[in-house]
């Protein structure tokens, strides 16, 4: 008869409950066999997930500043704290004696004092994306045998269908063509490359903008923002703001244009492949994961309007070849992206030897 295994204590730290990172942690954790794992969230301030991660039956404990968090991980004698954005967690967990501590980077990250301070209490490295785990390594921030290499956890759901409750959703007519941008409309982002690339195709195309990750901008703020949008393309620029509904929106666009610079690998263009949503997307960290030009979808240059309108012109003008990249992608997707998948990285993760840290 087979032994059965410790039950492992895990608390998951995240700033708040916020966005596709929040979402894929919570998702990957319930994943594991509950009868081998106990998961608590650890957060600050209060977040768009909340209610869901509670009615998922996950406990959520509130924890701010570093010496609250410390005092609230000691207090729970966690054997693993898994920690998912910044360094204060790793420290903290530091401090508490936590046995194990695993650290996930979405994005790549950058060789600050505080990063590399952090890198010597974390035992494992999770990095989304191959770019995000080649420059961990080429920083020294992670040795080969403590990092490895994911891919979000996204359900894909059979979305079939639903692309007349889209474009409701939208307030578009199903003849309409939409490319669709999701993040938040500022910084790294780049909605405005986004804006002049929509401003540069035929005027039967519409540009629609959702924040899917809980920011506060719900459009492009003030004057100037209005501005923006008159002299580029008026009322063919939609900004939605703040959306919880994305899964729900994305089968009502004909393209999904990435313009971000610094993404790992997006979670939205998974679920977008899942929705059998052409993808296209820039050369930055991430973007070659899970498109290969002419095979997933379409590359452009970060920050050029114009390869990227004419990436999407051509998938709006072919589509024919637009659902062979996509039916390819999500492919590709359908079980990298499987929260079981990530499961059984986190199980040997959690419960194998670390280096002395």
């Amino acid at each position: 008869m087979t032994e059965p295994r410790t039950r492992l204590r895990v608390a998951l730290v995240l700033d708040r409950l916020e966005g596709g990172p929040a979402r894929a942690a919570i998702a990957a954790a319930l994943a594991l066999d509950p009868e081998a794992y106990t998961h608590t969230v650890i957060t600050g301030a209060p977040g768009g997930l909340d209610a869901w991660a509670e009615g998922s039956g996950v406990e959520v404990v509130r924890a701010a500043g570093h010496g609250t968090l410390a005092e609230t991980i000691g207090a729970g004698g966690y054997d693993v704290v898994h920690t998912h954005g910044g360094t204060a967690g790793r420290l903290a967990a530091a401090r508490a004696g936590v046995p194990r501590v695993v650290h996930t980077w979405y994005s790549p990250p950058a060789p600050t004092i505080a990063e590399r301070r952090a890198a010597r209490h974390t035992g494992m490295f999770l990095a989304v994306g191959t770019r995000t785990a080649s420059r961990a390594l080429r920083l020294g921030l992670a040795s080969p045998e403590r990092l490895r290499a994911i891919w979000p956890v996204v359900a894909l759901p059979d979305r079939a269908g639903t692309r007349t409750r889209a474009r409701q959703l939208l307030g578009l007519p199903l003849g309409a063509q939409v490319v669709g941008g999701i993040g938040p409309a500022r910084g790294a982002w780049r909605p405005d490359v986004f804006a002049r690339a929509i401003a540069r195709l035929p005027d039967h195309v519409y540009g629609v903008w959702a924040d899917g990750d809980g920011g506060p901008v719900a459009r492009l703020p003030g004057r100037v923002g209005r501005r923006f949008t008159e002299r580029l393309g008026g009322e063919r620029l939609m900004w939605l703001g703040r959306r919880d509904d994305i899964a729900d929106l994305l089968p009502g666009f004909d393209v999904l244009a990435m313009t971000g610079r610094h993404e790992g690998v997006p979670q939205v263009a998974v679920e977008a492949a899942a929705a059998g949503v052409p993808l296209v997307g820039t050369a930055a960290p991430g973007g070659p994961d899970i498109i290969r030009a002419g095979e997933t979808g379409l590359l452009t240059a970060p920050g050029n309007p114009a390869q990227l309108a004419g990436a999407v012109g051509y998938l709006l003008d072919n589509p024919a070849e637009a659902r062979r990249m996509s039916r390819a992608a999500l492919e590709r997707v359908a079980d990298r992206c499987d929260p079981r998948s990530l499961s059984v990285t986190l199980d040997l993760v959690y419960r194998g030897s670390s280096p002395a840290v």
